[in-house]
């Protein structure tokens, strides 16, 4: 099984909360909500694809169904260790009060024994159903696809195009919405791997 572990979820949860409060603070511009940064080298060979990736990403609420596009499997989820509490900033992203509001998920999406992405997923168990929440604590189901009933979007914060020695190719953070009073179920922090830009068998 190829599982890719880049850095600790400790120092992870830092750079994703750094980043996270300078998302707080661009929301109050309308740019913050559609600007990305380019690719760092365009005229790579894997520069086209990742601009491919990232509007398939930006066109569909579910970043789990844009993988199963290029993967003959099911996409597979391996749980991954998140002990972290979320901090001020998520909490503010969710409109929620205190951490104990809020649940932490940290997964890897392969395909086969691939690994596709890493992602960070914070979310909030009063606005789901009892049977999602039990699927999400008991069970490797993509969030997305636990969650579907409730129609959510996906509402874009930023997308990075990290230097190829990070071993990430298109980074991501979102909020999802659901459907009926736009209320944030989830803020996830996505990371892509080469893997993702291409099919595979």
């Amino acid at each position: 099984m190829t599982m890719i572990f880049r850095t600790t979820s400790k120092s992870r949860l830092t750079r994703t909360t750094a980043t996270t409060t300078k998302v707080v603070r661009a929301l109050s511009f309308a740019a913050a909500l559609s600007g990305c940064a380019g690719p760092g080298d365009v005229s790579s060979p894997d520069g086209a694809a990742v601009r491919a990736l990232k509007d398939r990403l930006d066109h569909h609420p579910s970043a789990t169904a844009v993988l199963q596009e290029h993967c003959a499997l099911p996409i597979r989820v391996v749980r991954l260790p998140a002990r972290e509490q979320p901090s001020p900033d998520v909490l503010l992203l969710l409109d929620v009060k205190t951490a104990d509001q809020v649940r932490t998920r940290h997964v890897q999406l392969l395909c086969g024994d691939v690994a596709l992405s890493d992602a960070w997923n914070w979310y909030v168990p009063e606005r789901l159903t009892a049977e999602m929440n039990h699927i999400l604590e008991t069970t490797d189901t993509p969030f997305g696809k636990a969650v579907t009933e409730t129609h959510f979007h996906r509402q874009r914060l930023e997308s990075h195009f990290p230097d190829a020695s990070s071993g990430i190719v298109l980074e991501n953070r979102a909020i999802l919405r659901r459907a009926f009073d736009n209320a944030p179920i989830s803020l996830v922090v996505e990371d892509y791997l080469p893997a993702a830009l291409k099919p595979q068998p």
